[in-house]
């Protein structure tokens, strides 16, 4: 929870809403309101009567909404970040309006903050190897689960690194010949650039 309320509090198209009172709390008739309660935490982090803003900040009424929302996130138990994230853009979608929005309604039109910021769209397509017939299918997404080798590091640079600008990240795993042994070995790293051509990359369906 922690990570996803920072990466929302530091994305600017996220702050520049609710700093603009896109959303106003005053006038808002829905219990339990995600927005309202976002922007409560934007209201706090960015005041500038905050006594001291080297002092951390609870977001005790964004938990207590959270909670009433969906149970499965109340309690101290640890919760799987990707996980609340779904959560949170699926409410950012649900409350844009006073009421639940339509399930008929396209997605891809829909102007809440949520697609708006965070939304595509995926295309899956299928080759037929005999008569050269193909199927396209476009679905929205908020997301792409990228596959990343267990011993392997991981370059965070969408041009292979090649100007030097690359981010290291962490190992997902130590190596057999021990993670702080090869901090400046990147042989077997691998680009953000890799895991993208991989998850586009074609492979064969045998029917």
């Amino acid at each position: 929870m922690s990570s996803i309320l920072q990466s929302f509090i530091h994305n600017p198209i996220v702050r520049n809403h609710y700093l603009s009172d896109s959303h106003n709390a005053n006038l808002c008739t829905r219990t339990n309101c995600i927005h309202c309660t976002i922007n409560t935490v934007f209201s706090n982090m960015y005041t500038s009567n905050r006594p001291d803003p080297t002092i951390a900040f609870g977001p005790t009424d964004f938990i207590s909404t959270t909670w009433k929302i969906d149970t499965t996130f109340a309690g101290t138990d640890q919760q799987d970040s990707h996980e609340f994230l779904m959560f949170l853009l699926n409410c950012m979608h649900s409350h844009h309006t006073p009421t639940s929005p339509s399930k008929t309604m396209d997605e891809r039109n829909c102007k809440c903050l949520a697609h708006q910021v965070f939304g595509g769209e995926s295309q899956s397509q299928v080759t037929c190897t005999g008569c050269g017939k193909v199927n396209r299918k476009v679905e929205m997404m908020f997301d792409i689960g990228l596959q990343i080798r267990g011993k392997s590091k991981v370059v965070l640079s969408l041009n292979n690194g090649k100007n030097g600008n690359s981010v290291k990240g962490s190992p997902t795993s130590p190596s057999s010949s021990g993670a702080s042994s090869d901090v400046g070995d990147f042989s077997a790293a691998q680009s953000l650039q890799e895991c993208l051509d991989k998850y586009v990359c074609s492979s064969s369906v045998l029917i």
